[in-house]
């Protein structure tokens, strides 16, 4: 019987070993992205209106307030925007500890991996949400209509990517 308990006891302490190291191994780190410039673009439904946000890794935010024109369809992402009357822009500072946490957020969420076009889940009456990632390794963008709304897993990458952004820039709506 003692013999029994030895082997059984042995046996116990293997799995735990081997469950242990398989937990570190597996829990691993990922390397925070060298992020640049962040773009985060917001088409709010029926109200004709756009959020542009460009957030930079000197810690500068530029918020576009849009109204578009009717008929036209400008490449904000290039930096083309309508007359001047047709929208408002105020500029502010993020926090050091803000900008860590939304870069982390879009590490964790592997952002540069993320599907490139989020087609329409069948949602009606939702926002369009865009989202460009520019880092020293290259340039991701992804966002389409009520991006990150559904409850696939690339959907919810896509939604806590996006509410990293948000907590970073206070906007209290994540």
């Amino acid at each position: 019987m003692e013999k029994l308990k030895k082997i059984f006891v042995s046996i116990l302490a293997a799995v735990l070993c081997v469950l242990a190291f398989a937990g570190c191994f597996g829990q691993s780190k990922k390397e925070p992205l060298d992020v640049k410039k962040v773009t985060y673009l917001i088409y709010c439904g029926d109200i004709q209106e756009v959020e542009m946000y460009v957030i930079t890794d000197d810690l500068k935010v530029t918020h576009y307030t849009i109204w578009s024109e009717d008929g036209k369809d400008y490449d904000y992402f290039a930096g083309e925007l309508p007359s001047e009357d047709n929208y408002e822009v105020t500029e502010s500072e993020m926090t050091e500890e803000n900008w860590k946490s939304m870069v982390d957020g879009l590490t964790e969420a592997d952002f540069m991996t993320i599907l490139e076009e989020f087609t329409n889940n069948g949602a009606m009456d939702a926002s369009t949400y865009y989202i460009r990632v520019e880092t020293s390794d290259g340039v991701h963008q992804s966002g389409g209509y009520n991006a990150g709304g559904s409850q696939d897993p690339e959907s919810r990458r896509y939604s806590d990517a996006r509410q990293a952004i948000e907590r970073a820039l206070d906007r209290g709506v994540y």
